[in-house]
């Protein structure tokens, strides 16, 4: 059975395709009106523009000898920035630096899921691939709009193929060695609601053990996912060759 909060493994599961086509839902975008635009958060895009506009060649960094392209990192950092920076919050070098090593790490980590996802022999579904570009272009309305949010990104349409055969691939590895592997004992439920039952209180009294159980799943999932997901990043890391543009 899949765990009922599979989108806790979606920072790094999603691939970023620009213009926000495809999101942490299983590869497809929130059916709220056509997407918009990467944020452009504190001058940072306006900062990488000439990084985005200049060769494609442009290299972030390379795993297993496969190159992360600049602009690719760009595109992160820059859906990652509004988490750091934002109304009350000041812009630093730090934050900076924290917001392109985090956008950096997504990078890396989704190649070597892409990487050991194709050495297990997967394949995306090239159907499924065909029904998310059909329904890219109806939330774009018009195909001239869908050709004008992919200009506005910087990638074509082979490149928007691609990545969503990666964004299947990186799920269907996390299905498989994540969600897939995750245990989770039933009676450690009982133990943390008798360890913490005051905290679990109804709208006139405390709940009942049962009242709390769905809270207490979904805590104790989270926590289990995100160890598996830590231990499951280490294993891809150990033995592969990581290479950073200075």
């Amino acid at each position: 059975m899949k765990p009922p909060e599979k989108r806790i493994g979606c920072s790094i599961a999603a691939i970023s395709i620009g213009f926000a086509l495809i999101s942490c839902n299983g590869g497809k975008a929130p059916d709220k009106g056509p997407p918009a635009p990467p944020p452009q958060p504190s001058g940072i895009a306006e900062e990488n523009r000439k990084s985005v506009e200049g060769p494609k060649k442009r290299i972030a960094a390379r795993v297993n000898g496969v190159p992360l392209p600049t602009r690719d990192l760009v595109e992160e950092m820059n859906a990652i920035a509004p988490q750091y920076i934002g109304p009350g919050r000041k812009r630093t070098p730090e934050i900076d630096e924290k917001i392109r090593k985090e956008a950096l790490d997504r990078l890396v980590y989704r190649e070597l899921a892409v990487q050991q996802a194709r050495r297990e022999g997967m394949k995306a579904d090239p159907g499924a691939v065909a029904e998310e570009m059909k329904r890219i272009r109806a939330e774009m309305k018009t195909e001239d709009a869908f050709r004008q949010n992919l200009a506005k990104s910087g990638i074509t349409e082979e490149e928007l193929k691609a990545r969503i055969e990666r964004s299947l691939l990186v799920e269907m590895i996390t299905e498989k060695e994540i969600f897939g592997k995750v245990i989770v004992d039933p009676e450690e439920a009982l133990k943390v609601y008798e360890k913490r039952k005051k905290s679990y209180k109804g709208p006139s009294r405390p709940m009942t053990f049962q009242e709390a159980r769905p809270l207490i799943d979904k805590e104790l999932m989270t926590a289990a996912v995100q160890k598996r997901e830590d231990e499951w990043i280490r294993e891809l890391k150990k033995g592969a060759r990581i290479e950073t543009a200075p």
